[in-house]
């Protein structure tokens, strides 16, 4: 066995109604504040859940649902200044990967009033509100990572934050809440999700637990996105596709990810393109030169979705989302050198070079 690291402090309870079934809010104090955005944690059905349960244990609360998605830092610093103003003990965030994300940014704002937005970068904190997080879709992880992923306008780009103190305290997967996802974004989540997995998979930091964990992600969530490009979602499918999700962020929690995020964040800051969607554009060229280095693992992972290679792969991204992007040659040019200032050129088994991810944008050019 090769030496493993592995840690994930976050306690997983699934099921559904295992938010209506929790007794135990008073656990983390008498007041919080609920992190969401302004129509999902709603629609769910997860904020009428979360309020219920509140009132039965006479916690006091606010509710802070201005988050975008891809929420800015300057959002989530306003939402830390309401945390300070109720004297919150703790945070829940309900919804996808922005709300999640969100409330771990402020669950730190909360603990430090004299910060700037931009300080949460620059400074390194040792507190933070436990946060108990609740998804609604299928794909972000975040419920079980350590990162918060934040949108900033200075550098026209997401950044992300990392700290063990992050780690949410509870992670609820109810897949009921992800009943009113709508098809397309279930897609791109799960997509997102397989991403996360097949990232992982490949980074320098993978080792015997976190492949284990991947593998079964890329099983779970790639023949999930095979039903779905197939016009299939039920119940059953719901429920898997969230527990694959869970799965493949356990995994970038100890491997992070891998030039796919950092080269889909310029479409998502600029083109308003949804997460998931972003990535799709370039995760097979990923897996196409992660095989460079291990051949293994790509066959692995045909095996384990249950097609024969990389023109199946390409062909499934390509209908589950079919509407291509174009670019002008100044933005390839412009997200190239955006990539490549970020760490994850080096972060996988492969390293690629600016030559390389401009090639992989210009195929968007026309």
């Amino acid at each position: 066995m090769n030496n493993i690291a592995y840690y994930n402090p976050t306690k997983v309870i699934s099921g559904e109604g295992c938010v209506k079934n929790f007794q135990n809010f008073r656990d983390f104090g008498k007041s919080a504040l609920i992190v969401c955005s302004h129509s999902a944690a709603r629609i769910s059905g997860a904020l009428d859940d979360v309020r219920l349960l509140l009132n039965n244990a006479k916690i006091s609360f606010e509710i802070f649902d201005k988050i975008e998605q891809n929420p800015f830092v300057e959002t989530c610093y306003e939402a830390g200044a309401l945390a300070r103003e109720i004297k919150a003990d703790f945070i829940i965030g309900i919804g996808g990967g922005s709300p999640l994300d969100a409330a771990k940014a402020v669950a730190v704002f909360a603990m430090y009033p004299d910060y700037e937005p931009e300080d949460i970068f620059k400074v390194e904190f040792t507190k933070a509100l436990p946060v108990i997080a609740i998804g609604t879709t299928a794909g972000t992880g975040s419920e079980v990572t350590q990162y918060s992923i934040l949108t900033v306008r200075s550098i026209e780009n997401k950044k992300s934050v990392a700290s063990p103190l992050l780690f949410p305290k509870i992670a609820f997967l109810d897949p009921v809440y992800t009943h009113t996802l709508p098809f397309e974004s279930t897609i791109a989540t799960a997509i997102d999700a397989l991403c996360h997995a097949i990232e992982g998979y490949f980074s320098l930091k993978a080792d015997e637990v976190s492949d284990a964990l991947a593998e079964k992600a890329i099983e779970i969530v790639g023949r999930g996105l095979i039903s779905l490009t197939r016009g299939k979602l039920d119940t059953d499918l719901r429920q898997s596709l969230l527990y694959g999700s869970t799965i493949a962020g356990m995994v970038i929690a100890q491997t992070g990810t891998g030039f796919v995020h950092a080269a889909g964040y310029p479409l998502t800051y600029f083109d308003g393109i949804p997460h998931g969607t972003a990535n799709s554009y370039f995760i097979a060229d990923f897996l196409e030169y992660m095989s460079l280095a291990r051949e293994d693992k790509e066959k692995k992972i045909y095996k384990l979705m249950g097609i024969s290679n990389m023109n199946d792969f390409r062909s499934l991204i390509d209908i589950a989302v079919p509407n291509r992007i174009t670019l002008t040659r100044e933005k390839a040019q412009q997200y190239t050198k955006s990539v490549c200032a970020s760490r994850h050129l080096t972060s996988s088994v492969f390293t690629v070079n600016e030559e390389i991810i401009y090639d992989i944008y210009k195929q968007y050019v026309k």
